[in-house]
């Protein structure tokens, strides 16, 4: 069996992200906030910093390719 045929097919999700700037009362001081909106499920989860997002964003593809690998060599020992 070519390994072409027991490649695993591409993920993708779609993910909208939202950037706004907050400034403190005296107007000078500003913080960078961030939001994922997930459009399959439509759930938004919120960020203070940019490294709480990228932390999030690492943890989710590795989980999601863990799961989708495992789903996808389970789905494919079933159909033998």
């Amino acid at each position: 069996m070519s390994n072409f045929l027991t490649a695993r097919p591409p993920h993708y999700r779609h993910f909208v992200l939202l950037v706004w700037e907050e400034r403190g009362a005296d107007g000078r001081d500003s913080v960078w906030r961030f939001s994922l909106q997930d459009s399959q499920k439509e759930e938004r989860i919120g960020f203070k910093d940019l490294n709480e997002l990228t932390a999030f964003l690492e943890k989710w593809m590795k989980d999601s390719s863990e799961d989708d690998a495992n789903n996808f060599y389970q789905r494919r020992k079933n159909d033998q």
